[in-house]
């Protein structure tokens, strides 16, 4: 994602386990939460990367709005997503 542009920057965060519903059945799985910054203008473009490679049939992809940050921060989110805008 960072390497194609469609992120400026993802955290990697510490496995988590999950317990879930998933077709009938109660499911139990370790999982690695990604926290993915991009602009609202790359969104699209990084929800299909990510259903492409991500291996659930439907994967957890949740966008948050920023509502305000570092002025410096989110410039270079922009900068380091631009050629995909």
């Amino acid at each position: 994602m960072v390497k194609e542009k469609l992120a400026a920057c993802v955290n990697v965060l510490p496995a988590v386990e999950s317990i879930y519903h998933w077709e009938n059945r109660l499911e139990n799985a370790t999982e690695v939460p990604l926290m993915i910054k991009t602009t609202r203008a790359n969104y699209c473009q990084l929800e299909n990367w990510l259903q492409t490679h991500h291996p659930y049939t439907i994967a957890e992809i949740i966008a948050t709005p920023v509502t305000a940050g570092l002025p410096a921060y989110l410039n270079w989110v922009r900068t380091a997503t631009a050629e995909n805008i």
